[in-house]
């Protein structure tokens, strides 16, 4: 979340009359690992394979666990974005949108197609043209998330729709967008999972 500052968010939390969507990744700690990479490796020597550390789960777990507890504590109507590991999914509820009594659930979770397909190892071979935010994460994460659309602990499965060029991607690491272009390729990667028996036709 790009809102930092405790009594902000307390009060957004607090007074908001809609629901809240946040991205959940902890500002400060990716900007302390960001220095540390630079210090050591150079603008020069950063490359893609280090986004995931740069970007950490530890920053995303920091982040949602935050909005989690705010909204818990103000009763609060939130949705969260982009979940893309196995330690954030632990926080949330197991169980349908709409419960057999017609109540919903006050806190879902959504997750990118990008997060079903590839892990760690993929940017030896794709460098940035994986270069996501919040990053790719370990091959651990990607079948936790998988398993958690089968069964109700993600409500979502959506895309980070960010349409950059070849040209744009093949650019240095610091200089290459992160995002990827997936609406016209999210069905197809969904669908795939059913070929490969991870899930059922009528979830997709």
């Amino acid at each position: 979340m790009l809102v930092d500052n405790p009594e902000t968010l307390d009060a957004i939390f607090r007074e908001a009359p809609t629901p809240i969507i946040t991205h959940c990744e902890d500002t400060p700690m990716i900007d302390a690992n960001f220095g540390e990479f630079r210090a050591k490796y150079g603008d020069e020597g950063l490359v893609p394979s280090m986004h995931p550390d740069i970007r950490s789960r530890e920053a995303c777990i920091k982040s949602t666990r935050l909005a989690l507890d705010l909204a818990r504590r103000h009763g609060t109507q939130l949705h969260v974005l982009h979940i893309s590991t196995a330690d954030e999914l632990a926080l949330f509820e197991q169980g349908p949108l709409v419960r057999a009594d017609g109540s919903r659930k006050k806190i879902t979770a959504e997750t990118c197609v990008h997060f079903t397909r590839f892990a760690r190892t993929d940017y030896a071979r794709l460098g940035n043209l994986i270069k996501c935010n919040p990053a790719i994460k370990d091959e651990a994460d990607r079948e936790a998330i998988i398993n958690a659309l089968a069964s109700d602990i993600l409500d979502v499965l959506a895309t980070d729709h960010a349409p950059h060029t070849l040209e744009e991607k093949q650019k240095p690491f610091l200089q290459a967008p992160s995002g990827l272009p997936l609406v016209q390729y999210a069905l197809l990667a969904a669908i795939e999972l059913v070929h490969e028996k991870r899930m059922d036709i009528t979830r997709v």
